[in-house]
């Protein structure tokens, strides 16, 4: 009973929290007695916490056992010298705490959610850290988490878009370590073993390439010690060294993979910008324009609702440590692929030469009177914060994104937009059966 009583108010103080209008996110910063770098934001108008300990850890960092960033950051809290993996769960049940890891290409992380009760966040936090300074590898929790993997693996393998995404990003980034799947392949993870895993956890879990990401009803001193408490257990360690820069393509290139399927998947991409780039607002603003605003974007405009050709389309910067991609993707008809890439081709050429005054206006009044949405919770103000963090951006970030969004022009968006990105060095990717005759 106590358990429901807490996780319903967790979940109607997320409701409330949800209505609020953020008008300034205070962000304070500072590093541990170990060098691990914090961030915190004091949001005292519900008695809850966000915490996240971030590291330099995806799947940039596998080497050439592929997934092994992906399987440590699963296996990460099922077992501790103190603990079983029944015992961890069932603790955090009980006290009503959210707990969860993930991991991408560039990051792997372990993030918290509780009530400030003491009697709640202090056992909760006492654990988290137990979990992310002192996790075990058992063998048999390795090889069944393998094993559900694998069948994952078995399935993707005859998904015809996660095969369209596996081909774009390995042609896009060629041997660059963001080229291959984040879970890894069949073969890879096959090959991985408990002892590659802890070699693993002990090389970048470590102090130094850790960040902490604070944000709800607790005050600075109390921050302090939550960040202090997370990491004083982990060993100092280091950074990893710095990702290559990724080589563009030089020409325009094709991959087609013939495939059963009624439908050709398709992807149109390029290398695009990294985090921090001063080009990024007048990218994303166009892209808003071009294909990331659903209904309103060109895209859908000329390939959807024109021609009939698709039930979606969209396109996306996504910005990383190095450049991350810029892709445009749909699905299809296999008659009508070769028509498809014709559209969204001379769509994005036209687009790139003039676009309408009006529809510009309209999409930065969008996004400028939707911004307060973006930081409504805990939950998102902590994953902006941990992206500032990471990625080296100002502090000052999300008050500045709305301002800079104001001010771009329509010629700022084509001089970045023709800067950037190249018709005729651009990648098209077609899984399934297309006529392209």
């Amino acid at each position: 009973m106590k358990r429901l009583i807490i996780k319903l108010m967790l979940f109607t103080s997320t409701l409330l929290l949800s209505v609020q209008v953020f008008a300034e996110v205070n962000i304070q910063t500072w590093q541990t007695a170990k060098g691990s770098k914090v961030l915190y934001v004091h949001a005292p108008e519900l008695p809850m916490v966000d915490v996240e300990v971030l590291f330099d850890a995806g799947s940039a960092r596998d080497g050439k056992s592929w997934g092994v960033a992906s399987l440590t950051a699963g296996l990460i809290g099922t077992a501790t010298p103190k603990h079983s993996e029944n015992s961890i769960s069932e603790t955090f049940n009980e006290l009503g705490a959210q707990i969860g890891s993930s991991a991408g290409r560039d990051t792997a992380s372990l993030h918290l959610r509780a009530l400030t009760r003491p009697d709640i966040l202090t056992p909760a936090l006492s654990l988290m850290s137990e979990v992310v300074s002192q996790a075990i590898f058992r063998p048999a929790i390795v090889a069944r988490e393998k094993a559900r993997l694998l069948i994952g693996l078995k399935q993707k393998s005859v998904q015809p878009q996660a095969m369209a995404s596996d081909a774009m990003w390995a042609k896009l980034y060629g041997n660059h370590p963001y080229a291959h799947p984040t879970v890894g392949t069949l073969k890879t993870v096959q090959e991985i073993t408990a002892q590659q895993l802890k070699n693993f956890y002990q090389q970048y879990y470590v102090a130094r390439n850790a960040q902490v990401t604070i944000v709800g009803a607790v005050d600075r001193t109390q921050a302090e010690t939550i960040a202090e408490q997370l990491t004083r257990n982990l060993p100092s360690g280091n950074k990893p060294e710095a990702l290559p820069e990724p080589t563009p393509l030089n020409k325009a290139q094709t991959v087609l993979t013939r495939f059963d399927s009624s439908q050709t998947y398709y992807a149109l991409a390029q290398l695009g910008v990294k985090r921090g780039d001063p080009d990024y607002y007048a990218l994303f603003l166009g892209n808003h324009l071009l294909g990331g605003s659903g209904f309103g974007s060109l895209l859908m405009e000329e390939v959807r609702e024109k021609r009939g050709l698709v039930y979606g389309v969209s396109s996306g910067f996504y910005p990383m440590k190095v450049a991350g991609p810029f892709q445009i993707g749909l699905s299809t008809k296999n008659a009508t692929a070769a028509e498809a890439d014709k559209v969204v081709k001379q769509t994005l050429s036209e687009f790139m030469n003039n676009f309408s005054d009006k529809k510009l206006e309209a999409i930065k009044s969008n996004l400028i009177g939707g911004f307060p949405l973006r930081i409504d919770s805990n939950g998102k103000i902590a994953g902006y914060i941990s992206m500032i963090g990471f990625y080296g951006l100002p502090l000052n970030y999300l008050e500045q994104f709305p301002k800079k969004i104001e001010s771009i022009s329509k010629a700022d968006i084509l001089k970045a937009w023709n800067k950037r990105i190249h018709p005729d060095k651009l990648l098209t990717v077609m899984v399934g059966q297309p006529d392209l005759k």
